[in-house]
């Protein structure tokens, strides 16, 4: 007789609904009944061992299981191979029932958050809310997430619905509850030990076999519901019980007839009231990305318009842009740009159009407007071309720079030249426009791409992924601004007052770096950074200095296969505090370096290297604004060490 192959699973005791013990002490859950539905397809019987999760975690490391199933993690992956992800376990936020309910992510922004102290979370935290200013309040289950916020400690707790539901149901007290917003940020997948890759592709093939089917979304729908649709169905499958046996009690002669009726008709009552509940889940996720999509676009304070090309018809115009121009987007969006003669310059208009068809694209090009009002506003306008569907689009930003240039006439002057010449501009407005597009262009780009991944996530009905996007787009937009508002005080550097403040520069870096190396996660750069001391500085322009400085060793480094990139700091004789940034990159050659830190003078060709040759130019204007120094040493094939100085902290 042929022996089955056995393949051993390990998972967690504890994690409901994705797989626990029973009452009974049998496994059950979302990822029981999928192995069951894997094993005909990988040729093998899957033995199931579920314990602590630690105690599955250490198994598999030392291979006494074949695979386990986990959120899918960075440092997780040096001693695990990982399937593409076939589930996302909810992260739910829990607050106290006096306070008000959690309506987005905005209102985390400054609350105190009590979260598990695990790995997972602190990869969750830094990739995907960078964002939240309160302090974390690390604790070591849910049961002790739960009592901080209870006790005041936290002001919200954001748990694992598996680990918290439990926890909560535990308490004696009625003083906390859950909110309605549910966060899905997680990759849940298979992994197996380094090395069996081959097990990892059979895995892989099986599920996708079964997502092809459609048996992974059954699953999804019978297990992964919300936990209203279950407490729901509870709800529902006791109040039929009741009525079973009262009318068991009532009419004890009935006929079979009459019971085989009552029990479609018990049947038939589940599927409405779970269907109902299903489809109200549905309803109030897609409402929840479409609140979510409007404040990354509708509402978000940098003027934003979307117009068909070609035709110029405006598909899209959002609040501040109707703000702006002092209209309602029911005067704008269904009519050409050539109808809005108030507002743009034909003449204007067709150069406009003449440089994008030539170059692709607008980077920070001056435009004047004229309000309905009468009033002329003077800004600059980037745009990128988008596919949507089988029609081509242009996303527009535009940017009111008025203020700065009534602040400062040099610069109104070299602004109204250049306006008038749509032509190279000079001087301060021209490194003050090329900056503004090399910094915009991550961002304009990454809220075109991740609107499309929106709206492919929305067309196919994968309505948490959705969610997801739609946050990216509004993460992206608030760089955005944050961007235009440093680089505005940095056009006027001689006529504001530094806002210094003390800087913790190893954050600062750490947090730049996480964000590089997020565009491009299928590169591997070898990341050293060293306790750095912080400085006396304006946070945001050194922000800029960093982003600039590690841009360069991340671009450099790419065509090397043992890319290094390391952060350091020394003390000078004169004790003035130095951060060094190496890379082993391409490097340049030193005796060309005389023009370095001149505006567009670059020491590689853009058939290699893209960019603009503005940034080195920007990090010396704020460091030396700081009172500091920037120096660069080189060498062809070697690489690159970047120091700059500021004043230290006091």
């Amino acid at each position: 007789m042929t022996r089955v192959e056995e393949l051993h699973y390990g998972g967690d005791e504890a994690f409901a609904p994705f797989e626990s013990l029973g009452a009974d002490g049998a496994p059950r859950g979302f990822q029981i009944d999928l192995l069951a539905a894997m094993a005909p397809l990988l040729g093998a019987q899957v033995r199931v061992q579920l314990q602590p999760w630690a105690q599955t975690e250490r198994a598999l490391r030392e291979r006494r299981v074949d695979f386990v199933a986990m959120v899918d993690t960075e440092s997780r992956r040096r001693w695990a191979l990982f399937a593409h992800g076939h589930a996302t376990p909810a992260l739910t936020l829990y607050h106290r029932r006096d306070r008000p309910a959690l309506q987005d992510l905005q209102d985390l922004a400054d609350s105190r958050v009590a979260v598990l102290d695990s790995e997972p979370m602190r990869e969750t935290l830094s990739r995907w809310l960078p964002g939240l200013k309160g302090p974390i309040v690390a604790q070591p289950d849910a049961a002790g997430a739960l009592a901080a916020v209870a006790d005041g400690r936290a002001d919200v707790a954001m748990l694992p619905r598996a680990y918290a539901e439990p926890a909560l149901a535990a308490r004696s007290d009625t003083v906390l509850v859950a909110s309605a917003l549910t966060l899905r940020l997680q990759s849940y997948a298979f992994a197996v030990a380094p090395g069996n890759e081959a097990l990892r592709d059979r895995l892989q093939r099986a599920v996708d076999q079964l997502e092809a089917d459609g048996r992974i979304e059954a699953l999804r729908t019978q297990w992964l519901g919300s936990h209203r649709e279950l407490a729901q169905r509870g709800q529902l499958e006791r109040r039929v019980t009741v009525q079973r046996e009262w009318t068991w009690g009532v009419a004890g002669a009935a006929t079979v007839a009459l019971f085989a009726a009552g029990l479609l008709l018990r049947r038939r009552s589940q599927r409405v009231a779970l269907e109902t509940a299903r489809r109200r889940d549905a309803e109030a996720s897609l409402q929840r990305a479409q609140e979510l999509l409007g404040r990354a676009f509708t509402h978000n304070a940098v003027p934003m318009l979307v117009v068909a090309h070609p035709g110029g018809v405006i598909s899209d115009a959002n609040e501040a842009l109707c703000a702006l121009l002092g209209v309602s987007a029911a005067s704008l969006i269904g009519r050409t740009l050539r109808q809005q003669q108030q507002h743009l310059d034909p003449a204007v208009l067709e150069h406009l159009a003449r440089m994008l068809d030539s170059d692709g694209a607008l980077a920070a090009v001056p435009l004047h407007l004229t309000r309905a009002d009468g009033a002329s506003r003077d800004c600059l306008v980037s745009a990128d071309r988008m596919a949507m569907g089988e029609s081509s689009q242009l996303f527009c930003v535009l940017q009111d720079i008025t203020p700065q240039l009534e602040a400062n006439a040099a610069l109104k002057r070299e602004y109204d030249a250049l306006a008038s010449e749509l032509s190279a501009a000079r001087d301060e407005l021209q490194q003050f426009t090329r900056a503004v597009a090399h910094d915009l262009k991550a961002p304009v780009r990454a809220v075109q791409g991740f609107s499309g991944l929106l709206r492919d996530r929305l067309q196919t009905g994968h309505v948490d992924e959705a969610l997801k996007y739609s946050q990216h787009i509004d993460r992206a937009t608030a760089r955005m601004s944050t961007m235009i508002d440093a680089l505005s005080r940095l056009a006027s550097m001689g006529q504001t007052a530094l806002r210094r403040q003390v800087v913790d520069m190893k954050h600062l870096a750490a947090q730049t770096w996480l964000l590089l190396a997020a565009a491009q996660p299928q590169r591997r750069v070898a990341w050293r950074l060293a306790e750095l001391p912080p400085a006396q500085a304006d946070a945001d322009l050194v922000a800029q200095v960093w982003q600039n400085v590690l841009d360069n060793a991340w671009k450099y480094t790419a065509r090397r296969s043992d890319a290094k990139v390391s952060v350091d700091s020394r003390v000078d004789d004169t004790g003035r505090t130095w951060y060094l940034v190496a890379d082993n990159g391409d490097g340049f050659d030193m005796t060309r370096a005389d023009g370095l830190f001149q505006p567009f003078r670059r020491m590689h060709t853009g058939e290699h290297f893209a960019g603009s040759g503005v940034g080195l130019s920007l990090v010396r204007r704020i460091v030396e604004l700081h009172g500091g120094q920037i120096t660069l040493r080189s060498a062809p094939g070697v690489g690159t060490v970047a120091e700059f100085t500021l004043e230290p902290a006091r």
